[in-house]
């Protein structure tokens, strides 16, 4: 329970009316699951006909927020948020729905894959990271263990 497992770590959003804004879905085992949320997400897409882009979208991860006091700090501690206080969508492209791009997280870039759509002026993008892959691991507290895969929901203004 302890982290919340990053990002996202880059970056994540729920489909609420914010228009910028990042969510996680966080997987615990043996049982349970939470959110952590953020309003403080810095950028916007940019939307030409049916494709989309978008570069250096940035992520406040010290601002997550996962309803628990203990769970939020337990989080900016597997983040590193002190040495690395900033999740990065470095690039993304995107059409028919579909996009591919580049994550930086504590440091380590790597690609991302997913889903989005545009809703009037926003963009809300969908993807799958694992922790492991951000060097994030053996997350533990008190018997309870977050499963390495988490989903972000991303929104962002488009432009």
């Amino acid at each position: 329970m302890k982290f919340f497992a990053a990002l996202f770590l880059t970056m994540g959003l729920s489909y609420t009316a914010m228009a910028q804004s990042v969510t996680v879905d966080v997987v615990l085992n043996p049982m349970g699951d939470f959110k952590a949320k953020t309003g403080e997400v810095k950028g916007a897409a940019t939307v030409k006909g049916d494709e989309v882009s978008a570069e250096n979208i940035v992520v406040n991860l010290k601002s997550l927020k996962t309803g628990v006091e203990l769970r939020d700090k337990h989080t900016q501690k597997y983040l590193d948020t002190k040495a690395f206080p900033e999740a990065v969508l470095v690039s993304a492209t995107g059409k028919g729905g579909k996009g591919t791009g580049k994550i930086k997280i504590r440091g380590v870039e790597k690609d991302i894959a997913g889903t989005y759509k545009v809703e009037g002026k926003v963009l809300k993008a969908d993807f799958k990271l694992n922790l492991t892959d951000f060097d994030i691991k053996d997350i533990n507290y008190m018997g309870v263990g977050v499963e390495d895969e988490i989903t972000l929901h991303v929104a962002v203004p488009v432009k």
